[in-house]
């Protein structure tokens, strides 16, 4: 494929290219929320083909996260606040976001090999594009029902992205 740019052409197109060709959405699968004294969290689990979580696993990112939402609270949040968990081939990110009183947000990554390994993403580092895709939707849902004049918590709560597969249901059944 030619670069319609002489900017991105040779290594650029072919990293381009490498990257269009490797990608594949991955399933994203909303948790029930967190509810804190305080606070409410709104959970995701992303993963990878071949990839598999379970409750313990969520539970050591809970913790990781939780420490991160105190600080966040402690810095202006005001209680509302997105985890992504990704499960990924070469590790496990952790991302946190909280919303802030100014307009903003926190954002903090936190990365290892295993769930019960994260520490802080080196600087500089950002999300993903599958957990941007988590974060994109989490700023319209903030916008749409908490920034709106009637604050609907419970809206912004039950308004979760969910991109896992829909099972098939034109197969022979099982007969159970």
């Amino acid at each position: 494929m030619a670069s319609p740019d002489p900017a991105l052409a040779g290594a650029a197109a072919v990293a381009l290219t490498g990257l269009a060709e490797a990608y594949r959405p991955r399933p994203v699968t909303p948790l029930m929320p967190w509810r804190y004294p305080h606070r409410l969290v709104k959970p995701y689990v992303v993963t990878s083909r071949g990839r598999s979580w379970d409750d313990e696993m969520v539970a050591a990112a809970r913790a990781t996260a939780t420490r991160q939402l105190e600080f966040d609270d402690a810095m202006s949040g005001l209680g509302l606040g997105v985890v992504v968990l990704h499960l990924f081939d070469e590790g496990i990110s952790l991302v946190v976001q909280t919303w802030s009183k100014d307009f903003r947000s926190r954002l903090s990554l936190f990365s290892g090999l295993a769930v019960d390994d994260l520490r802080p993403a080196p600087s500089g580092v950002g999300p993903t594009v599958w957990e941007l895709e988590v974060l994109t939707h989490e700023r319209s849902s903030y916008v749409h029902h908490i920034l709106n004049a009637e604050v609907d918590i419970e809206g912004w709560l039950d308004d979760a992205l969910d991109t896992r597969p829909a099972p098939k249901l034109d197969g022979i059944p099982s007969g159970t």
